[in-house]
């Protein structure tokens, strides 16, 4: 089965999934989508390199797999921006979710007012019982 197009993708600001409220220099600049369903960050997976000692043994293979923020459109309550001191400086975004809420830093406040449109839009139209209709256009 093929992914749907995303509606809004681009990068924002987000802390570790485990600690919302880590030190700024915690937060990483990662890239999010957006479509009918979610916004969703995009983890890359980090594989480290398999090598060989002299010996013939192998030293070490790991792929890190980090969890990744998802909010899903029916737990979202609302969406605005925010400005406040225990956020990194920028552009803010809160989305207040029936789980708490999710705070993320976009690029500009001109990008944050495009990603509040697009949330804003796929929720109304998650509201109105269409989300059906919203994707098949975003199909097309």
């Amino acid at each position: 089965m093929l992914h749907l197009p995303h509606l809004k993708e681009g990068n924002m600001t987000a802390p570790p999934v485990e600690n919302a409220i880590a030190l700024h220099r915690d937060w990483k600049r990662t890239e999010f989508f957006l479509n009918h369903e979610a916004l969703q960050q995009v983890i890359k997976v980090e594989q480290k390199q398999v090598s060989r000692s002299l010996s013939g043994t192998i030293a070490e293979v790991t792929n890190e797999e980090n969890s990744a923020i998802r909010v899903e459109i029916p737990d979202i309550v609302s969406v605005s921006s925010c400005a406040d001191l225990t956020l990194p400086p920028s552009a803010g975004l809160c989305i207040d979710t029936t789980h708490g809420p999710i705070f993320l830093i976009a690029n500009s406040w001109e990008s944050l007012n495009g990603w509040l449109d697009a949330i804003r839009l796929v929720y109304t139209i998650y509201a109105r019982g269409k989300t059906d209709v919203l994707a098949s256009i975003i199909t097309s």
